[in-house]
């Protein structure tokens, strides 16, 4: 819930910065609170992105605190709203067409005779560039069919999001859910593996820390093309030395058409 624009309370900054109300400091609220607004340029670290940037921190205070301070003021959280999670991307129940994901594998339509085999996936992955933490999709361990960074077109590891800045001590973890999941008449199912790592500190540049996602199954007699999609969350929490943990969430989607040709099953 947005802090008010006047009167603001020890009680409101505790609930929105999630912190208990029990002996709260300004100066433990504002130093330890990694602010996120970058479509208003108010931010502790420098967030870039080549995505939609659905959901965001937003309304921070002009004098609020960013890169520390000896002087602290309550009207620096003034109409400041602090997300659960930094989103980018979307998921779409529009089916095979859509492109609203962070990476997207649309297979086409495939046939075979008596079977037909289904193979789908993509990689979304983080690692150390510099001091910065840097996200990146790609086509992962299949190279089947179009790989695209929401609707834009790809072929290898590509940028897709940075935070500047935050150097070789901080940590991040990596989690995913399945969201939606729609085979048909397949037997089709995905399976997540660490690019790298799911959990790490970014000490090593050469650490990759996310999921590369395959979907493999097969079809039997399945004699009119069935939609297949698999649509995934994931979260990234990275926590900076000596600020708050930070979430932020992209969507993996998993897309294409399967079908026999064998007029009778085999």
């Amino acid at each position: 819930m947005t802090i008010g624009t006047s009167n603001v309370s020890f009680s409101s900054i505790a609930s929105e910065i999630g912190k208990s109300q029990t002996n709260l400091s300004l100066r433990d609220a504002a130093q330890d609170t990694l602010i996120l607004n970058p479509g208003n340029s108010r931010q502790t670290f420098t967030l870039t992105d080549s995505l939609t940037l659905n959901t965001q921190d937003s309304a921070a205070a002009d004098n609020m605190n960013l890169a520390g301070s000896t002087n602290f003021e309550a009207s620096e959280f003034k109409s400041y709203d602090k997300v659960p999670q930094i989103i980018f991307s979307s998921s779409s129940s529009s089916g095979i067409a859509s492109q609203d994901e962070t990476i997207v594998n649309e297979t086409g339509s495939n046939s075979g005779n008596c079977q037909v085999a289904v193979r789908m996936g993509g990689e979304i992955y983080c690692k150390r560039v510099g001091n910065d933490l840097v996200w990146y999709v790609g086509e992962g361990n299949i190279n089947f069919g179009a790989h695209s960074k929401e609707d834009s077109a790809i072929g290898s590891d590509t940028e897709c999001a940075r935070l500047a800045g935050v150097g070789s001590s901080t940590n991040v973890s990596v989690t995913y859910s399945v969201i939606r999941q729609t085979t048909g008449f397949f037997d089709a199912s995905l399976g997540a593996y660490s690019s790298g790592s799911t959990s790490s500190s970014l000490a090593s540049t050469n650490t990759k820390i996310g999921f590369d996602f395959r979907v493999n199954g097969m079809g039997e007699c399945v004699q009119s093309f069935h939609s297949i999609v698999i649509s995934t969350q994931i979260d990234f929490t990275v926590t900076v030395p000596n600020y708050d943990a930070r979430i932020f969430r992209f969507f993996g989607g998993f897309k294409g058409q399967y079908r026999t040709t064998a007029a009778q099953c085999c």
